[in-house]
């Protein structure tokens, strides 16, 4: 029964996960259109389109190291998981460091402009690297909290099959439509995390989006299953119990 207990705090863990991963997509699409503006020329001018583009790109820099530290705390990522993104992290990190040096060295203001398109579509950080960082957690954790309530599948089978008189036809029926939805559940989120950190940074946004978009349906999907499965697990419990 300590599998049964558990599968609220797994599932619940795995929502919100999830709900950070929306927010990833929710932030991600305002983040790329920023155009750096013109004003006086001369020095000046130069200055300020460098002061906006280290600005941008600075925030771009915070938002890495924010998500290392996420991907460093999760107790849902895998090692494997860990490692995929720990090292496109360090990459973007790496150039866009390097990206901010050239910056700071340009001697015209077209050429900064040339230096931040390089910035957005060869990094894509808050319409990318972001919300591939929240969906490969809330992958993880589904897949967790999905492995729990199977067990808790198979600690309520063998409790119902223990009764007198075995599982009763409703324990049966709800029996088989928790097994089906945690299956339901495991089926989405196969191969997803593969799926979605194979995206590519492009310049083609929509290209990302449309890249993306059904991984994210799929975690929708699972969460929806893994919430009626622990619905049916409370109901077989309290069941069991009486």
């Amino acid at each position: 029964m300590k599998a049964a207990l558990r599968i609220g705090a797994m599932t619940a863990g795995a929502a919100l996960v999830l709900g950070s991963a929306g927010a990833a997509y929710a932030s991600s699409a305002s983040s790329t259109s920023t155009s750096t503006p013109t004003n006086s020329s001369g020095s000046g001018r130069l200055d300020t389109v460098k002061a906006t583009a280290h600005a941008r790109i600075e925030g771009r820099l915070a938002t890495l190291h924010a998500l290392a530290l996420d991907v460093s705390d999760s107790k849902y990522l895998t090692s494997d998981e860990k490692s995929a993104l720990d090292k496109q992290i360090d990459s973007d990190l790496s150039g866009l460091t390097a990206l901010s040096s050239k910056m700071a060295a340009e001697t015209t203001a077209a050429a900064v402009r040339t230096d931040e398109v390089a910035m957005v579509d060869d990094y894509r950080v808050y319409l990318l690297m972001a919300p591939q960082t929240r969906l490969t957690e809330a992958l993880a954790a589904e897949s967790d909290a999905a492995a729990t309530l199977q067990k808790a599948y198979t600690a309520l089978s063998d409790l119902a099959a223990k009764q007198s008189g075995g599982a009763t036809a409703t324990q049966k029926a709800e029996l088989a439509d928790l097994q089906s939805e945690v299956s339901a559940a495991q089926s989405a989120i196969a191969n997803q995390v593969s799926t979605e950190l194979a995206v590519q940074p492009g310049p083609d946004e929509s290209a990302i989006h449309a890249s993306l978009e059904p991984v994210k349906d799929a975690v929708k999907s699972a969460r929806q299953d893994l919430v009626k499965a622990r619905s049916d697990a409370k109901q077989l419990r309290a069941s069991l119990k009486s």
